[in-house]
C-alpha cells in the first residue's frame, strides 16, 4: 500500500541538499571561528554555527525517519583546523553575507514545497532564524563600512510613463542609462562574483591536484572576465567601481580543505549565480544587457556541467533518490 506520510521529491531534495550543504557549513564556520580575529565577528560566526547544526540534524533525523540513507556530508575528514588562515575577517563576513542572501529564497520555496507538518515546521524555524541571523551580519557589516562605495540615484520629481519601445534601446547598444534594477543586478553579479573569484584564488593558492587546478584556473579567468563586464556597464553611466578583495586572501599555502570540499564549494557558487543570471534576465529591460547576460550564463552554465564531471570523475557525487530502480 502507498504510504501517504512518505516524504515529496520536493521534500527529499530540499533535506538532501539541506543535510550535505549545512555539514559543509559546520566545517567551513568551525575553521573560521578558529582563524578569525575581530570578537564581533566570532560571535557572530558562532551564532552562524548554531544555525548550521541546527539545520543538519533537523534535516538528518527527518531523513532518518523516513527511512532514506544520508548522503555523505562532509566531516572534520575535509577539514584541517590547524591550519593557518586563509581569509580575513572582512571576507568571511561578505561570504556569510552572499550565502545566507542566496539561502533566503532557498528555504522559502522548501518551506513552501513541504507538504508534512514536520517537515514545514523544520523550515519555519530555519527561516525564521536566518532571518534574525541576516539582520544581525547586515548591521555587523553597515558598522564595519563594508557596504562601500552606495550607489544613490536622483530622486525623480514625478513617476512618467515610459512612451516609446526604443526605452529596450537594441541588441547591441543602450539607448538610456541604467535604471535601478538593472544597477541593482549588476552590482549584486559582481560582488557574487567578486567573492567566487577570491575562492578560486586561494583554492589555485593551496590545490595540490593538477586536474583541479586546472579547472579553478578555468574559472578563475571566467570570473575575470564577467566582473569587467558587468564594471564596465557601470562605468559607462558614471557609476563608480567596485571593491574587489584580493588583500583579504593570505599567503599561506597550506590547505585547510579537502578537495572534495573544494569542488562541492564551487559547485554551489555556480549554481547560485546560474540562478542570478536568470533571475536578472527576467527583470532588466535594456536588449544589450540581455545579451551580455544570456552570453555570460551559457558560459558559466557550461562551466557547471564540467564541474559536475569532475565531481562524477573523482567519485564526489551522491545520487539523488530516482523514480525507479535501475
Amino acid at each position: 500500500m502507498e504510504n501517504t506520510n512518505a516524504l515529496t521529491p520536493g521534500e527529499i531534495t530540499n533535506l538532501w541538499n539541506s543535510y550535505l550543504s549545512n555539514s559543509m557549513a559546520v566545517g567551513v564556520t568551525s575553521y573560521f571561528i578558529g582563524t578569525a580575529k575581530d570578537p564581533e565577528v566570532v560571535e557572530w560566526l558562532e551564532k552562524a554555527l548554531d544555525l548550521a547544526s541546527f539545520q543538519v540534524s533537523g534535516a538528518k533525523n527527518l531523513l532518518d525517519q523516513s527511512g532514506h540513507p544520508l548522503p555523505q556530508g562532509f566531516s572534520s575528514e575535509d577539514l584541517n583546523f590547524k591550519a593557518p588562515a586563509l581569509y580575513n575577517d572582512n571576507i568571511i563576513l561578505f561570504v556569510k553575507y552572499i550565502l545566507s542572501e542566496d539561502a533566503g529564497p532557498v528555504y522559502t520555496i522548501a518551506l513552501s514545497e513541504a507538504k508534512r507538518s514536520d517537515v514545514r515546521d523544520y523550515y519555519l524555524s530555519v527561516v525564521t532564524k536566518l532571518v534574525n541571523l541576516i539582520n544581525q551580519l547586515v548591521a555587523l557589516m553597515e558598522k564595519k563600512g563594508l557596504f562601500e562605495p552606495k550607489i544613490h540615484l536622483p530622486v525623480p520629481g514625478n513617476i512618467e510613463k515610459v512612451q516609446k519601445q526604443s526605452f529596450a534601446g537594441n541588441w547591441l547598444t543602450g539607448r538610456r542609462p541604467l535604471n535601478a534594477v538593472e544597477i541593482t543586478q549588476i552590482k549584486s553579479n559582481f560582488i557574487n562574483m567578486e567573492l567566487m573569484h577570491e575562492f578560486f584564488r586561494s583554492f589555485i593558492q593551496i590545490c595540490s591536484s593538477t586536474k583541479l587546478r586546472e579547472h579553478l584556473i578555468r574559472g578563475q579567468e571566467i570570473t575575470e572576465k564577467h566582473m569587467d563586464i558587468f564594471q564596465s556597464l557601470l562605468t559607462a553611466d558614471e557609476l563608480p567601481n567596485l571593491p574587489t578583495w584580493e588583500s583579504e586572501i593570505t599567503d599561506s599555502t597550506v590547505s585547510p580543505f579537502s578537495e572534495r570540499l573544494m569542488l562541492y564549494k564551487i559547485s554551489v557558487f555556480v549554481s547560485s549565480t546560474i540562478s542570478r543570471y536568470g533571475t536578472a534576465l527576467g527583470t532588466i529591460m535594456r536588449k544589450d544587457i540581455g545579451v551580455e547576460f544570456s552570453r555570460l550564463l551559457a558560459e558559466i552554465s557550461l562551466y557547471g556541467e564540467d564541474t559536475l564531471n569532475l565531481m562524477i570523475e573523482f567519485g564526489y557525487l551522491d545520487q539523488l533518490p530516482l523514480a525507479r530502480s535501475k
